[in-house]
């Protein structure tokens, strides 16, 4: 024992290529260093045993609860722990960093726990841009006083009490290959995809309130935002290499940007399949697909049921059935649809919004812009909203007031002359009810000339205001008006013929 008041853990399977380094960077000055090996078939236990360390055998539990089991079950007397990936190593510099911490009695230090910076090796060459350093994560703390959040990737520390960062850096080199990267990768993409399902059925925020600011934004992006983004690896690739500059990395950066966007792409295919099988409305679901298979480590072992997915998939698509469940559809809109609605909110719309009131032509321009047919001298407010530009057609001479809502999902026609009041919802979309996968239906609504869609109104989907139609304040129209009548109430009902002087 070197009385350094550190032990060291060490997860590992199958890391005879990297458990040396590893280990040649802790052995000569911490008190202790276990490796809690789960079931390597390689010489990883022979080689840590014959560099001095404590080695236990643990079946795998997952990426969080190894961890956890070991730092509940070892034998650790030290105040302080400092947790290192087989792939890891810890700088002399760090070293004595950690030293000098642990020095001190630990009720002296107001910090439980410490970020370590991580520089990353690819292809033998350290990736100093991209995004990926600096790169820190909780890995020394005092013993007892933080654990992993239940995740089964990319898993942070919780820390009780508050946290600090040291000034030195760790290495992490992988010196298994691009194979086992390439392959690693892909297990973690799966897993990933789960963890977004399964944070969308609990509240994920309070988890993320105890993690790290960074920590916690970047998952909050990976949760909300990533999923919602068309081609998630070209972003990815464009943030790494251009935003956070990766290209001065040179070609090393190149070929790292390139393979962790394609670890985004594949995060999003496998997201989009669970969704489409279903499995991302039912939170026990969602927990016992983890169980039948999801969860795979590095080795390419599983835990808990041994039968196949398919199989799996089989018998909840069976058991959906008999219970009645609601099932449904995911996004109904092509990619392209996707990017067109994305350039909309980001540029079109804000550009309408802040446009000055009497801008009439200038928002009919724009809306021409996104494939909307505008007639001559049509008057929309700044205010309206307006979902899909290139579902409008708008005769010459209407107008559009303020706050009015064109949910334009399906096609929205508005003859010549009308008028749409303010505050009014001419919804287009709705959904089957009778159908398990509730498919969106986009039905088309038809306002005739010289129409009055009066203030704080409703139309619904596939109805037509016929010609000279008046729909009165603060009604709803769920059918045909006829042409030339006014109409009140909820629903609509005839009260007169309009007359005109």
């Amino acid at each position: 024992m070197s009385g350094s008041n550190i032990e060291v853990l060490i997860p590992a399977f199958n890391e005879e290529a990297n458990i040396s380094h590893a280990l040649h960077s802790v052995v000569d000055w911490a008190d202790r260093v276990h490796v809690v090996d789960s079931e390597s078939t390689d010489r990883t236990r022979e080689i840590a045993e014959s560099l001095g360390a404590n080695v236990v055998v643990q079946p795998w539990l997952g990426y969080a609860r190894q961890k956890n089991w070991a730092l509940e079950n070892l034998p650790i007397e030290a105040d302080w722990v400092f947790i290192l990936d087989s792939d890891e190593a810890v700088t002399p510099k760090l070293r004595d960093e950690l030293l000098a911490i642990a020095k001190r009695p630990a009720a002296q230090v107001e910090e439980s726990g410490f970020y370590v910076n991580r520089l990353t090796y690819f292809l033998g060459r350290p990736i100093r841009h991209c995004g990926y350093f600096p790169s820190y994560n909780l890995r020394f703390f005092k013993h007892g006083r933080a654990k992993y959040e239940d995740r089964d990737v990319h898993e942070h520390m919780v820390v009780d009490g508050k946290s600090g960062r040291l000034k030195q850096i760790m290495t992490h080199e992988d010196r298994r290959g691009l194979e086992h990267f390439i392959a690693k990768h892909n297990r973690y993409s799966t897993l990933e995809a789960k963890e977004i399902i399964r944070e969308r059925q609990v509240e994920a925020g309070a988890r993320a309130k105890s993690l790290e600011r960074g920590i916690a934004l970047r998952r909050f992006l990976k949760q909300h935002v990533q999923p919602r983004l068309p081609f998630a690896g070209v972003w990815r690739f464009v943030y790494m290499y251009f935003v956070r500059l990766g290209f001065l990395d040179g070609v090393t950066g190149l070929r790292f940007c390139l393979l962790l966007a394609c670890y985004d792409f594949f995060i999003s295919l496998k997201l989009r399949e669970l969704q489409d099988k279903g499995l991302d409305q039912d939170p026990e679901i969602v927990k016992r697909y983890s169980e039948a298979g999801l969860a795979v480590h590095e080795g390419g072992m599983t835990t808990g049921a041994d039968r196949p997915r398919t199989d799996f998939e089989q018998r909840e698509a069976a058991l959906a059935e008999a219970m009645g469940q609601m099932h449904p559809e995911s996004s109904p809109w092509t990619t392209w649809e996707k990017m067109k609605r994305a350039m909309w909110m980001l540029a079109g719309r804000p550009l309408f919004r802040l446009s000055f009131h009497n801008w009439y032509g200038f928002r009919a321009r724009l809306l021409r812009m996104f494939g909307a047919r505008i007639g001559r001298d049509v008057h929309i407010r700044p205010t309206v909203q307006i979902e899909i530009p290139w579902h409008l057609h708008i005769g010459d001479d209407a107008t559009i007031g303020d706050n009015a809502i064109l949910y334009s999902l399906g096609p929205i026609r508005i003859g010549a002359r009308s008028i749409i009041s303010q505050y009014a919802h001419l919804c287009a979309g709705t959904h089957d009810y009778t159908d398990r996968k509730f498919p969106l239906l986009r039905l088309p609504i038809e306002v005739g000339e010289d129409a009055w869609v009066c203030a704080d109104t409703f139309v619904g989907p596939n109805v037509k205001v016929g010609k000279l139609a008046v729909l009165g304040a603060r009604s709803s129209a769920y059918k045909d008006l006829e042409p030339g009548y006014v109409y009140a109430g909820n629903p609509a009902q005839r009260i007169k013929e309009r007359e005109l002087s």
